[in-house]
């Protein structure tokens, strides 16, 4: 959410943009769900549309006390204003771009008389978010609105969040700056006998400091480090401790405004990598950079996809889904080259199959991971923003750290 310069013309714009194509299609109007409450994976829809986060976590349906806690839906009618209910009155009005906004602590009965008020209590609505939408609501709804039918629209906003507004790209390139800096701060503290959540750490409690939260972050130690992260929950090892020799990866991703960076780094517990390692660290980086390079509008992305395969297969690298030959330098999961970023991981999905072009305005992360039996895992990933021209790089942290 934005707290300061809201660009209140940009949420005005996209909520045009959603009537007109709803319009465009017959629809009566779209419903836009979204959670939030200390759950950051969906809270991007309402919040790009609204300027709104629901900060009431999440509680298991208790009717007839409460019921849709942690969510909130915007209603957008066709032509009139939109209306955003809340299952919380905790919010602060002056950030919110929506005029009308209302409170129910049972959300689906708020929404139920809100959609007969607006007129859109029958025929056919654009629902986006319904992945966010629980059973028990759906449930509800659709007993207050037999008559109602709902067609996913989703992709209306993924189109037009891949390109950023000038605003967004200022919250971007400030998660940037401190996910580099917090990088900075926890590649500078691997050494031997800490815990990994000895090492991430103080990175955590400059990202608090300045603002910012920490979405999720997870560490990988070891050689035999195959897995992403070192332990299922929270993503880091708190017990065991490094050793010198070991590779240490780790993926940090933060959000700042709402907005993410995303970017990952290894190095070696000690700093002295082996010949094979010093190789890999070196492989990865220049897999990586030789995408980015090609990056500019105009760009198809599966052919970037393509490239970057190609340039790790011309160095050896095996595609092989068994990846039990210690000889060999494999292509970790997933078979992917990165993702677009903004509120959440967006379009262009960077994968050889993806016909999306690339345009001016998106932000970018870059990422590529490689293992090998008995040495481990080495990531490397970078954020970029794509300009008229070409790319301006977002993530600033050194590249090899050893």
């Amino acid at each position: 959410m934005f707290a300061n310069n809201i660009p209140v013309e940009d949420f005005a714009n996209r909520i045009a943009y959603c009537q007109q194509e709803a319009a465009a299609r017959g629809l009566s109007g779209l419903m836009v769900w979204s959670r939030g409450g200390g759950a950051f994976d969906r809270y991007a829809d309402v919040d790009y549309l609204a300027n709104y986060y629901q900060q009431r976590c999440y509680l298991p349906d208790n009717p007839p006390f409460w019921s849709g806690r942690s969510h909130c839906v915007l209603l957008i009618p066709p032509t009139s204003a939109p209306v955003l209910l809340v299952s919380s009155p905790e919010y602060q009005e002056h950030l919110i771009t929506v005029k009308d906004v209302r409170f129910s602590p049972d959300l689906p009965r708020l929404c139920f008389e809100t959609l007969k008020e607006l007129g859109m209590a029958d025929g056919n609505i654009g629902l986006i978010g319904g992945d966010v939408l629980p059973y028990s609501l759906s449930t509800r709804l659709n007993e207050y609105l037999p008559e109602l039918t709902l067609t996913p629209m989703d992709f209306l906003l993924s189109t037009i969040r891949s390109v950023k507004t000038e605003r967004e790209q200022e919250s971007i390139r400030e998660a940037a700056r401190i996910g580099s800096k917090a990088m900075d701060i926890l590649m500078r503290n691997v050494s031997a006998d800490k815990t990994e959540s000895e090492v991430i750490a103080p990175a955590i409690e400059y990202i608090i400091s300045q603002g910012a939260v920490l979405y999720f972050v997870v560490t990988n130690s070891g050689s035999k480090a195959y897995f992403a992260h070192s332990s299922d929950f929270p993503g880091y090892d708190h017990v065991n401790k490094l050793e010198n020799g070991d590779l240490f990866k780790v993926d940090l991703i933060i959000a700042y405004e709402g907005y993410l960076s995303d970017f990952g780094r290894t190095t070696v517990v000690g700093g002295e990598a082996t010949a094979i390692q010093r190789d890999m660290l070196n492989l990865v980086t220049a897999a990586c950079e030789h995408v980015i390079k090609q990056i500019e509008p105009g760009r198809l992305v599966k052919n970037l996809c393509q490239s970057g395969d190609q340039f790790l297969l011309d160095h050896g690298v095996g595609f092989s889904s068994v990846q039990t030959d210690p000889n060999v330098t494999y292509a970790a999961y997933p078979p992917h080259w990165g993702h677009g970023l903004g509120m959440t991981w967006e379009q262009p999905y960077f994968t050889s199959e993806e016909e999306v072009i690339i345009q001016a305005g998106m932000c970018i992360a870059i990422e590529k991971a490689l293992y090998r039996q008995d040495v481990g895992t080495v990531f490397f990933e970078q954020n970029l923003l794509v300009t008229e021209t070409g790319i301006e790089l977002l993530t600033t942290t050194g590249k090899i750290w050893i």
